[in-house]
């Protein structure tokens, strides 16, 4: 063979080597949870849908780092079922039917370390007492859910159109909307309008992959149509 020739091979055999190698390397299996991950995770059941819809995201040392995602072989899990990765915000999402409580993530990295998180989501619904289907503006409105009283960390809203009022006074079983509120609703009095009720709670999480973390849990309770006088 032409030493031109040789010379030729040698450089085409150096270069698939390269590859090779190049290959290799980006197979190998990182594992994120050798460093720090801050992570935040929901779940979030709607009983109008009576769907519950579950989220994961993750970043470097804190929520201010580089958003980060598992190699391919790691297991994120949403009550058993695989989580799928949404590539548009590096956020791993589940949708299951039928109301979820306790609801467990579980994810397993491939360095074998295992996190386990749970959500307790506590129920919450209008009143079959307190009739709704007209609202006076005129006065205040309490709700007296149908649940348990508001526990640490826990809140309850009551939203009718885009004006909300919150409950987070720990042991409470009530939520007030006030003249104040109504106020605000001037536009849309004598119209009929929806009233929503939610109950969520954000504790830190108990079994963190290093970095800290939230778990949001919410439930949403059936929307009603009113008519506001």
């Amino acid at each position: 063979m032409p030493r031109g020739e040789d010379d030729l091979m040698k450089i085409i055999a150096v270069a698939f080597l390269m590859i090779i190698g190049l290959g290799c390397q980006d197979d190998q299996l990182v594992a994120i949870t050798d460093g720090k991950v801050y992570s935040q995770l929901n779940v979030r059941y709607d009983k109008n849908s009576n769907k519950t819809a579950a989220t994961a995201a993750f970043w470097k040392e804190s929520q201010s780092g580089q958003r980060l995602i598992f190699n391919g072989n790691a297991k994120i899990l949403f009550e058993d079922v695989a989580m799928d990765y949404r590539a548009g915000d590096y956020t791993y999402i589940k949708e299951l039917d039928n109301f979820h409580s306790p609801a467990v993530f579980k994810i397993t990295d491939v360095n074998n370390k295992v996190f386990t998180n749970t959500a307790t989501l506590n129920t919450i619904d209008f009143p079959l007492s307190q009739k709704l289907d007209t609202i006076d503006s005129s006065k205040p409105l309490t709700i007296a859910w149908a649940g348990i009283p508001l526990e640490k960390l826990e809140i309850v809203t009551l939203r009718i159109g885009t004006v909300a009022a919150a409950q987070d006074t720990t042991g409470k079983t009530s939520v007030s909307l006030l003249s104040s509120h109504f106020t605000q609703l001037g536009s849309i009095k004598n119209t009929v309008v929806t009233i929503t009720l939610e109950r969520s709670k954000s504790p830190g999480l108990t079994n963190d992959l290093g970095g800290g973390g939230m778990m949001t849990s919410q439930y949403v309770a059936t929307t009603k149509s009113v008519f506001l006088k």
